[in-house]
């Protein structure tokens, strides 16, 4: 299919992309990579007035690690170029993992960490050719009144599946978000609205520039395992990202953080792991956190593949499974 008309511009700092953005009033989108936007506009699902690039924009697509303040990513930094990474692949290696399990090497090489972070969420109900369109009543995520995942609600359920959102959300990871006028630093976490229709907060004419995320602890693992079909292209069924680290020479627990992706509108830390700081960590305590994350788990059949009900069930399975990569690699027992 052809793209849809559209005005293009290639701003030369963030201030002028943040004006074009605000000018346009919300008919304006951004583009970094393209990989899920050219799709999108070819199907006719967005289309926007103009199109505002930020590849010519400096800085943007650094990598930098300090021991003091840890590590700093521009959002224009490729997948690719992430997994890339040496000083990534010695301290953040479930980034490495996160990356390297978005797509295919191709789309690696395109995407990048802000659009992955930025991307819309997904409905096999709307993401479909114009012609399949018509077989349906318009959703609310296309101006719409009804949704088709759940019936009867006034809220889109539109499904949230990046891959990099639950393993820097694990790594306590901040985000700085530029405008025309400011930039202001805030926890990964608020970034996302938990509203299928709009998965971000950002508002006209705000731009996510750079993921700030702290410096590793001593005897620290990680673990991030994606639930899919295939081992390329598909998007999580079900993504689970866990960070923890121990004390020295025991299996006490110091910090630790667990998240989930592909089970609900955003992506989202699964709270009750946090009650294992200062604890042993043994099989009872998995088990508790592991059915923590499946109560808070709502997978629908808004998206293609296993049915709702066994990506579900497996929350468990990955939960207690990443605890086992995550011990392991801090120098504990699973």
């Amino acid at each position: 299919m052809t793209l849809p008309k559209f005005d293009y511009a290639e701003p030369k700092s963030l201030r002028q992309a943040s004006a074009l953005l605000r000018q346009q009033r919300g008919k304006a989108m951004l583009i970094a990579g393209g990989t899920d936007l050219l799709q999108a506009l070819k199907n006719r699902l967005k289309t926007p007035a103009l199109l505002v690039d930020l590849k010519n924009i400096p800085r943007l697509d650094h990598i930098s690690y300090s021991e003091k303040t840890g590590l700093q990513i521009g959002a224009m930094v490729s997948l690719r170029q992430l997994a890339n990474s040496a000083v990534i692949k010695e301290k953040y290696p479930m980034l490495v993992e996160a990356a390297l399990a978005v797509g295919t090497a191709q789309l690696q090489a395109m995407g990048t960490v802000g659009g992955n972070l930025c991307q819309d969420s997904l409905c096999q109900f709307r993401d479909r050719s114009p012609m399949a369109r018509l077989m349906l009543e318009p959703c609310l995520k296309l101006g719409g009144h009804v949704c088709h995942a759940v019936s009867g609600s006034n809220k889109c359920w539109a499904n949230y599946s990046g891959d990099l959102a639950p393993a820097l959300l694990a790594l306590h990871a901040r985000v700085t978000i530029a405008d025309s006028t400011e930039k202001k630093k805030i926890p990964l976490s608020k970034l996302y609205s938990d509203d299928g229709k709009r998965p971000t907060r950002l508002r006209a004419g705000q731009i996510l520039t750079v993921i700030h995320v702290p410096p590793p602890a001593p005897h620290s693992g990680s673990a991030y395992l994606k639930l899919r079909l295939r081992k390329t292209i598909d998007y999580a069924l079900l993504g689970v990202a866990l960070y923890l680290s121990m004390e020295d020479g025991d299996a006490v627990c110091k910090d630790i953080a667990l998240a989930l992706t592909g089970v609900g509108k955003a992506p989202f830390l699964v709270k009750e792991a946090e009650q294992l700081k200062g604890k042993q960590v043994g099989d009872a305590e998995i088990a508790q956190v592991a059915e923590a994350a499946f109560k808070q788990a709502h997978p629908l059949s808004n998206i293609g593949g296993l049915t709702p009900a066994y990506r579900k069930e497996m929350v468990r399975v990955y939960v207690r499974k990443a605890f086992g990569v995550a011990l392991e690699s801090a120098g504990q027992d699973a």
